[in-house]
């Protein structure tokens, strides 16, 4: 009996520390300027329009659901100069499929669309056309992409300059 009464604590506490989790993500994406997108062209639009923050995730996926706050929060600190979207992979697969993905949460910034494809913003702040080398797979801070949706804006007013 003793012996049970541990690990029936850590299911109970694992159990409230993830039902609190994913409230708490709820809330903060129906106070954020994330747009969930389904198809390319919806994508292509919101890049004509500005840097495209992204991300690829599921319901399912534990970091994808630790990372929604993060992307809450830049979603409305952006509002105007660059928009965050949210891919889930169950709704929209062929669109993620496109983006070779492997892993998720998989992040990255689209600053513009060429002839030959995107146009991302890597961490050093140059751009690339490799979405491998310009992405962040994981749970990924504020930080990093708040310096990075810095540059791919940069990046954007120098072009129309």
């Amino acid at each position: 009996m003793n012996k049970l009464i541990l690990p029936v604590i850590i299911v109970i506490s694992v159990l409230f520390i993830v039902a609190g989790m994913i409230g708490d993500n709820k809330e903060a994406m129906e106070n954020s300027a994330v747009i969930e997108i389904t198809g390319a062209q919806e994508l292509d639009d919101l890049v004509a329009q500005g840097p495209v923050l992204v991300e690829i995730g599921a319901e399912w996926c534990p970091a994808c659901t630790a990372q929604k706050p993060i992307m809450a929060d830049i979603s409305l600190e952006y509002e105007g100069k660059a928009s965050v979207v949210y891919l889930n992979t169950d709704k929209a697969g062929t669109l993620a499929a496109s983006f070779n993905v492997y892993s998720i949460p998989d992040s990255f910034i689209i600053v513009e669309n060429s002839e030959n494809g995107y146009i991302y913003m890597g961490d050093d702040g140059q751009t690339t056309t490799d979405r491998i080398s310009a992405r962040h797979i994981g749970l990924t801070s504020k930080g990093t992409f708040t310096d990075a949706l810095d540059n791919a804006i940069e990046y954007r007013r120098s072009a129309v300059d």
